[in-house]
């Protein structure tokens, strides 16, 4: 990660390793942890992509390893990279829990450790939200370095215009730049069309799909993270309106994509 200021990136980084070590699966997940009637068990979901048994993958910010053992499950042979040492640690005991074993390397994402076409596939799942956006830029480049001709990508990040994303930006400007409270991991959310400018010359196909329509779910605060303000009989219903609104996003009705919380990437070099 190319910043300026060395003592920001040590931040950065104990951040990330405090939380594998105080709650890997929440910090890594937020309230989806939380969340079991609208997300379903997460923890042993399988991955938003399909897997090739006996392809190179690479999993860019591993975490604790959570969508790298249900890829290893359908016989990848996968490499998980994160920046947190005590990250990968996790997922090396989370690895070893499920019988799985794979090579992990500490890394920036912005600058790969691998050869150009390395690997069959590549995905990141929102993890260049905590990035600037001329280090995601970086990112997108470098996975176009690492993958092979005619192979896929698949990278999902927060949407700019979904309600509940629309409320943390707002937040998250008062906490900075009113409040001065220094955030190492503070959010970036990604327009569509930002998205294909920036794959343009490097990848020949750019499809992007929406995903999660549903109003906030808290005030995206230290101390009210936990505070979910939407009553719990109502989590199932919002599942269902979720999906049908995702189907309409990404089929008759596109211009919904621009609602929906993530949006999910799929490249082709």
């Amino acid at each position: 990660m190319k910043e300026n200021d060395q003592k920001f990136f040590r931040e950065f980084i104990d951040v990330w390793d405090d939380g594998a070590q105080r709650d890997a699966a929440f910090i890594t997940l937020g309230v989806e942890a939380i969340l079991p009637d609208y997300y379903g068990n997460l923890l042993d979901a399988p991955p938003p992509f399909p897997v090739q048994k006996g392809d190179r993958v690479l999993d860019l910010g591993c975490g604790w390893g959570r969508v790298l053992k249900p890829v290893l499950d359908r016989g990848a042979r996968a490499i998980g990279l994160d920046i947190s040492h005590k990250m990968l640690l996790a997922t090396q005991k989370h690895l070893a829990k499920h019988n799985h074993a794979a090579p992990l390397a500490r890394g920036d994402v912005t600058r790969l450790p691998f050869e150009n076409e390395s690997f069959d596939m590549v995905y990141s799942l929102l993890v260049l939200q905590h990035l600037s956006k001329e280090n995601g830029k970086e990112v997108f480049a470098e996975v176009s370095r690492v993958l092979c001709k005619g192979k896929d990508a698949y990278i999902r990040v927060p949407s700019r215009f979904a309600p509940e994303n629309l409320l943390f930006a707002l937040l998250q400007f008062a906490r900075i730049h009113i409040f001065r409270v220094k955030d190492p991991i503070r959010m970036r959310f990604y327009r569509i069309g930002e998205i294909k400018k920036v794959c343009r010359n490097l990848f020949t196909r750019c499809e992007i799909t929406a995903h999660e329509f549903r109003p906030p779910w808290n005030f995206h605060t230290r101390k009210t993270w936990h505070i979910i303000i939407i009553p719990r009989f109502l989590h199932r219903p919002l599942r269902r309106l979720s999906d049908k609104i995702e189907t309409l996003a990404n089929g008759k009705l596109p211009f919904l994509k621009h609602f929906g919380v993530t949006l999910m990437i799929h490249l082709t070099k």
